[in-house]
């Protein structure tokens, strides 16, 4: 039978709490069905998409990633660029969230967005770094 004394067990557990942690860390988001990138874990999926305008659309995919149209989804986006903080509202347009202003000008910056399920649900809160 094996032994192991208390300290090796602590090391061992570490180093699979760190090694978990790193893949998680370095893992790539799932990209969207535009390009964008996948915001949520589970179903309904929403995807974060900046269109050549600079506008921001939010699309959401059921678990098979095929669309699902907008019905009572809330979202808020607040853009921290170097100018200043921008909070851009939406509107529903062709089956999405569209941003009714685009982003500010510039690049590397966080931006902020806030995903609701209706106007009186919790708030779902995801932080990414915008790069064009």
């Amino acid at each position: 039978m094996l032994s192991i004394n208390m300290n090796t067990r602590k090391t061992l557990s570490i180093l699979a709490a760190l090694a978990f942690s790193a893949g998680a860390l370095f893992a790539k988001p799932i990209p969207g069905p535009k390009g964008g990138r996948i915001l949520t874990e589970a179903a309904p999926h929403a995807e974060f998409f900046v269109d050549a305008n600079r506008h921001v659309v939010i699309s959401f995919y059921g678990a098979d990633m095929k669309p699902v149209p907008v019905s009572e989804q809330v979202a808020t986006v607040t853009a921290e660029a170097p100018s200043g903080k921008t909070k851009l509202e939406f509107a529903a347009k062709d089956g999405a969230l569209v941003s009714t202003a685009p982003l500010p000008s510039g690049d590397g910056y966080r931006v902020v967005v806030q995903l609701k399920a209706n106007a009186t649900a919790k708030p779902s809160n995801y932080r990414l770094e915008y790069h064009t």
